[in-house]
């Protein structure tokens, strides 16, 4: 009795710590695939001239440029150092 005592509770024990490793990783994982809504902006003829617009987009190259929500959508940039609007936004793809 003691002998299967000895073996069934170290592996009961491992069973559950894994189950939790894992469980933990997948909650860490769909965090970080949370969209985030950023401040963007859109160029109001042009660069130097910027409106605001929240959207939910990435500086991250996805492939797809940000577009704003508008009935007519209009690409949506990030400022750059001179405070210009003129760095790409990506849209963020779940």
């Amino acid at each position: 009795m003691k002998t299967i005592v000895k073996v069934i509770l170290p592996v009961l024990a491992f069973t559950l710590a894994s189950a939790a490793a894992v469980s933990t990783n997948e909650a860490k994982v769909k965090e970080a695939k949370k969209s985030v809504a950023i401040t963007g902006f859109i160029q109001n003829p042009s660069p130097a001239n910027c409106l605001e617009a929240t959207v939910d987009c990435t500086p991250l190259n996805t492939g797809q440029t940000c577009m704003s929500s508008e009935a007519i959508p209009r690409q949506v940039w990030k400022k750059n150092a001179s405070n210009a609007c003129s760095v790409n936004l990506y849209k963020v793809l779940h």
